[in-house]
């Protein structure tokens, strides 16, 4: 049998599950290869599982780095890592899908469906023009968040370095990665910089939101600029996911930032000295960045104890299906309160802007969030057997590595070997787990021995 017959046997075998998974670890690996070379590196002889974790980091956009970036990286390094965050970011399936259409105009439905599942797109009709307008709305958000940029850090590092810093990290921070090559401590520099807050928040919130809610968006102020439609029939027209996402998006940024305005208020370490304005926008920033985003304007391992827990369980949700971020999902989230709150309220059906949740939908729900929770856990145990930290800096880590966030109390570097492979480990299914079993999940067993087989029901005492 040729390698041709053997590769196509392979990829008829394979799951759409199986093929992104497999996918994101080749190009993991590619880059650790490429930010291992000496043409990549200032300062030689950096471990082999540094570039490895630097590369998982990119192409999972979370932000968690053991070597300073801006240090360790040449502009060949700083290149390879935008290419990855670009290509982990906007989601490998997405970019295979530009080509395949690009060159054959078509795909097959395994892989429509695998894509759609990966972008949360609902309408397999309008699949390509969906991708292709990703590209571009890529493209337009990260040149806006560019030229922002570039009025602060092209007057502070010259115009070859202050463009280059710009583009690194308007990517970065569109992607939800959290990467940034300033310096060694993200943004803390810039706490009292509107200009880089509010582009950074801008960048956050586009890019976690998801592109099905935006294409949705952009449809209704489409209507709303010709004046086809009045504003109450457009924002009655949304899809639901649409307002759901956007709903608990809104509720998780202000709810957090009041709750962390609150709690950091007094702190001498945070925001104590700031004024009234510059608490504000800390506080809505650090909210904002745990939407999967990374960047931070003040040291965590300065704030208090429920604040980093309160950052956690935001961290854990964070952003909204089909676009750059981690987490559970805010619609994930939103769906699991509403059968709690359907349940204690007795009622038969669930429902959410006078639409009905379909159960299948809660099922989705409660695994991904149970998986993610389970390896989560895991990575603890196993953590807090390899290392010597406290168990709050270890939670906090692991938190932002399955959730690719990027947020840290400064351990990252200090992790021992087997620490950084655990690290690595979580950012991996953090970027591909939820996906993956969803696929699972929807997949049709070649086998269905037994399903069409009815069982008495069993009664079983809950509580």
């Amino acid at each position: 049998m040729t390698l041709l017959k053997i590769r196509k046997k392979l990829k008829q075998n394979l799951t759409p599950a199986q093929q992104i998974a497999i996918s994101f670890a080749s190009v993991i690996l590619t880059g650790a290869f490429l930010l291992s070379l000496p043409i990549s590196n200032k300062i030689p002889g950096v471990p082999f599982i540094n570039h490895l974790f630097t590369s998982t980091t990119a192409v999972c956009v979370t932000g968690l780095t053991t070597v300073v970036l801006v240090d360790q990286y040449t502009l060949f390094g700083k290149w390879v890592i935008i290419g990855l965050m670009q290509v982990g970011g906007l989601g490998l399936m997405t970019l295979i899908a530009v080509f395949v259409i690009s060159f054959s105009g078509k795909l097959s439905i395994a892989n429509r469906l695998a894509l759609n599942e990966a972008v949360n797109f609902f309408n397999l009709h309008d699949f390509n023009h969906f991708i292709k307008n990703i590209i571009k709305y890529t493209f337009v958000f990260d040149f806006v968040g560019f030229l922002l940029y570039a009025t602060r850090f092209v007057p502070e590092f010259g115009w070859s370095r202050g463009l280059f810093v710009s583009l690194f990290t308007s990517v970065s921070a569109f992607v939800n990665a959290g990467l940034d090559i300033v310096g060694p401590i993200s943004l803390q520099a810039y706490v009292h910089d509107p200009i880089i807050n509010f582009t950074t928040m801008y960048l956050i919130v586009v890019g976690g939101l998801g592109f099905g809610v935006w294409f949705d968006l952009s449809q209704g102020s489409k209507s709303l600029i010709r004046r086809s439609h009045p504003f109450q029939y457009v924002v009655k027209h949304l899809k639901v996911h649409t307002k759901l996402a956007i709903t608990t998006t809104l509720c998780l940024i202000f709810g957090g930032a009041l709750i962390l305005f609150i709690l950091e208020f007094n702190n001498p370490n945070t925001i104590q000295s700031f004024n009234f304005f510059d608490k504000i926008m800390a506080s809505l920033f650090q909210s904002i960045t745990t939407r999967t985003a990374g960047f931070a304007t003040l040291n965590m391992a300065n704030m208090k104890v429920t604040s980093l827990l309160v950052m956690m369980l935001l961290m854990f949700i964070g952003g909204s299906p089909g676009g750059t971020a981690g987490g559970i999902k805010t619609t994930t989230f939103a769906i699991l309160l509403l059968m709690i709150s359907s349940e204690l309220s007795n009622r038969k059906e669930i429902t959410v802007f006078k639409r009905k949740i379909e159960r299948e939908q809660f099922r989705k729900a409660f695994v991904v969030a149970f998986m993610l929770l389970t390896t989560l856990v895991t990575g603890i145990f196993f953590l807090t057997i390899t290392e010597s930290f406290s168990l709050l800096e270890l939670s906090y880590e692991a938190v932002s590595a399955i959730a690719t966030v990027g947020l840290t109390m400064g351990i990252t570097s200090n992790l021992s070997m087997i620490g950084k492979v655990i690290i690595i480990l979580l950012m991996y299914f953090g970027r591909i787990g939820p996906l993956t079993v969803l696929l699972s999940i929807n997949r049709k067993q070649a086998s269905k021995k037994g399903q069409d087989i009815s069982y008495p029901t069993a009664d079983i005492l809950i509580g």
